[in-house]
């Protein structure tokens, strides 16, 4: 799980790799991964800075004026295939997370895109991504319960996509 705008490039715990296995696995998902903020680090003055500030969930920050204590920010980012198969999984994976946050997970998705246009080059069309926004908050601030918590969404993914499997398949 890579931290924040300086992550390292170790091997993730287990649990993480589970969770990126868990969301490739669904056909048109691509470019996966999680990545971990600690919010009361980030000041509401910040979220106009370009770079990493730009990828986090602005208007919820704003909104709460900041985050909670020892909340920590959970991002399971992806791209999609541009196919019907990566339209199913982005429909998938939003219904998977308003599912998640209808029974208590503090959980958003988000679309995200850079400028259409960076000097001569046009990036319109090319830089379309999406994430996970999981608000994680441990007052103890116990490893073993994060990843025991990621360990249970990476099995919640899997339980939805084996239940569920049957609605990938190509229609005639």
């Amino acid at each position: 799980m890579s931290e924040g705008p300086e992550a390292e490039t170790s091997e993730p715990p287990p649990e993480v790799s589970r969770l990126v296995a868990a969301v490739t696995s669904i056909p048109g998902a691509t470019s996966v991964e999680v990545e971990k903020t600690f919010l009361p680090d980030i000041a509401v003055a910040d979220l106009s800075l370009p770079g990493f500030f730009a990828f986090l969930p602005i208007a919820a920050l704003r909104r709460s004026n900041g985050a909670l204590p020892e909340e920590l920010l959970l991002s399971i980012n992806f791209k999609i295939e541009r196919s019907e198969a990566g339209l199913k999984a982005l429909e998938f994976l939003s219904w998977w997370t308003r599912d998640q946050s209808r029974g208590g997970a503090n959980m958003q998705i988000r679309s995200v895109g850079l400028p259409p246009q960076v000097g001569n080059t046009i990036q319109l069309g090319q830089t379309l991504s999406f994430t996970i926004d999981w608000f994680y908050a441990d007052p103890s601030g116990d490893i073993g319960k994060l990843l025991s918590a990621v360990d249970e969404k990476a099995k919640e993914i899997e339980f939805s996509f084996t239940l569920y499997a049957r609605c990938f398949e190509e229609t005639a």
